[in-house]
């Protein structure tokens, strides 16, 4: 899923200019997308600087020096208040009614960063020389939207709420259902997670020991899964059965849900582990699970 955010350029009441009166209203906005996820709190992020007229006439530079300048800035510290342009400022000679400029910046973001920085800001002014006003020139008739500016606690939102209290994935209890020369795992597994989205849940064997499982589907926020592993019972060392217990690893999936991409990220696991003599040796059981999780 594209997560888009976007702060209004709009004022905080939500005024604008009677639609009566001709007015050049340029307004500064910023758009931030999450454009790929590689973790729960880090991904790429999308940062872009708008700059539209939201009136109802045409602001027009009066000389050829004259332009409404557009800059997307980032901010690091209190130390620098302007900040510095992410990229060189966008120099406006006409801006028609409903049209914008854009400026787009990308860049890796970690949210258990510094929550307060960087901010990013973009604005614009009149800059070069105002010359005498063409019978048509219509100036900005408002200046309270003429900047906007975002935090790195802004931006963190892109990711969604903190995972819940409690482990996301836990192994509950698992039988043992036979076979010829392997056995199957069956294990029941209760999951946590904050989005209803799509989710999945996957094994995976440790060596030296090998096995095979199918990824299970799982929906909503919460409940159980039961996923079967298939683990041959091939390894004797000479007549002594091995000593090593087969450590089986869970995860739980979850989907970016973006456009055309079918990216899966782990978002949790954890281990069982199970004497070989236990599944290899002996009749189908039920047991209480013996799990850790990370």
């Amino acid at each position: 899923m594209l997560v888009a955010f976007s702060l209004g350029a709009e004022a905080a009441d939500g005024s604008s200019a009677p639609a009566s009166i001709a007015c050049a209203d340029p307004a500064a906005d910023i758009e931030m997308t999450l454009i790929s996820k590689t973790g729960p709190a880090t991904g790429r992020v999308r940062i872009t600087g708008v700059v539209k007229n939201l009136g109802t006439a045409t602001w027009i530079a009066t000389s050829p020096s004259h332009r409404l300048r557009m800059v997307l800035a980032q901010k690091d510290s209190e130390a620098n208040p302007p900040g510095n342009p992410v990229q060189p400022p966008i120099a406006i000679a006409q801006l028609s009614p409903g049209q914008q400029f854009r400026i787009d910046h990308q860049m890796n973001w970690d949210t258990s960063k510094n929550p307060s920085y960087p901010r990013f800001i973009v604005k614009f002014s009149d800059s070069g020389r105002i010359g005498a006003y063409p019978a048509r020139y219509h100036p900005d008739c408002r200046t309270d939207n003429n900047r906007k500016e975002v935090t790195a606690a802004d931006i963190n939102k892109l990711f969604g709420p903190a995972a819940p209290s409690g482990k996301p994935l836990t192994a509950r209890s698992y039988r043992l259902l036979g076979g010829v020369g392997v056995n199957t795992v069956e294990a029941l597994l209760g999951f946590s997670k904050t989005s209803a989205g799509a989710g999945k849940v996957t094994a995976s064997v440790a060596a030296p020991y090998r096995g095979t499982s199918d990824e299970v589907p799982i929906e909503g926020n919460s409940g159980n899964a039961r996923i079967r592993v298939h683990i041959p019972c091939d390894i004797q060392n000479g007549s002594t059965v091995p000593s090593r217990p087969v450590d089986i690893t869970y995860r739980l999936w979850g989907s970016l849900g973006l456009p055309g991409n079918s990216r899966w990220v782990v978002s949790f696991s954890t281990e069982q582990s199970i004497p070989y003599s236990e599944l290899c040796g002996a009749a189908p059981v039920t047991r209480p699970s013996r799990s850790s999780s990370r």
